[in-house]
């Protein structure tokens, strides 16, 4: 279906990328959850969602969104669109309510088309050559949501750039962008390095904060300990380390209480 077809089933307004209207669009995916969106596994989707905050956009470059409806009459700010147009995220709105969007798209014939599922290879990976490493290493700030998801995105440019295979660099980018919003979100400051080799990807998050309490209880879907301000971002709902272990496949996470936590994340080529 192209996007010309979901702006005219949607009576939507084109906010940006009129160009981009011959889009073809296997599937959408309607949320107003981060680590919600973030989990979709659908390709070449429409977004649709009521959150107009920068790190929607953010979100939508992360999970490979070809562009974003705004429902219930959203409108973002102009930085936001200006920061779409950066990125070449076409913006669409519609008045309707996010429940009858997806039932309108969902009727038209636009329905599901998942990645292939990731099947999990075996830890040797690790043990070949890695000679050839390629490091990467950005520094993150604590609560500084106007940089948020930069790191992320820069390393996703760079895996571009290489060859990596998208579904590859999809992976590694969801794990990423999660792992930098819980250091933006929970502690001081932090770091997050990626080593790049020929067989794997590994990366790591460390930050100087609180520490988890209880990891266990930190891994369930659902379990939270953020703000209500943090909520209202459409973060914190506590799906961001379920979701960097669902990506990955190797996910080890060390805490200590006062002093920070450290995330290795390992992603086989």
């Amino acid at each position: 279906m192209k996007l010309s077809k979901i702006k005219e089933l949607l009576q939507a307004e084109v906010l940006w990328g009129d160009e981009f209207l011959d889009t073809e669009v296997l599937s959408a995916c309607g949320a107003d959850l981060m680590s919600d969106i973030l989990a979709d596994t659908k390709i070449n989707a429409v977004l649709l969602t009521g959150l107009t905050h920068r790190q929607i956009i953010q979100t939508a470059v992360m999970g490979d969104f070809v562009a974003i409806t705004f429902v219930r009459g959203k409108i973002p700010p102009k930085d936001v669109i200006e920061l779409a147009r950066q990125v070449k995220v076409p913006l669409l709105k519609t008045n309707l309510p996010l429940y009858e969007t997806c039932g309108i798209l969902y009727e038209a014939g636009l329905r599901q088309a998942h990645i292939k599922d990731m099947a999990l290879r075996s830890e040797r990976a690790e043990e070949a050559d890695s000679a050839q490493t390629m490091k990467l290493t950005y520094d993150i700030i604590g609560n500084d949501f106007n940089n948020a998801g930069k790191a992320a995105e820069q390393a996703k440019m760079v895996l571009k750039q290489i060859g990596i295979d998208p579904s590859v660099i999809r992976r590694v980018s969801i794990a990423a962008y999660e792992a930098e919003m819980n250091i933006v979100i929970h502690a001081h400051k932090g770091q997050l390095i990626f080593a790049i080799t020929p067989a794997y990807i590994e990366l790591i998050a460390e930050d100087q904060g609180p520490g988890i309490p209880d990891v266990s209880k930190a891994l369930e879907e659902g379990y939270s300990t953020a703000p209500a301000r943090i909520r209202e971002l459409g973060f914190g709902a506590g799906m961001g380390l379920p979701n960097m272990k669902k990506f990955t496949d190797i996910f080890e996470i060390n805490s200590v209480v006062g002093k920070g936590t450290k995330v290795r994340m390992v992603i086989n080529l």
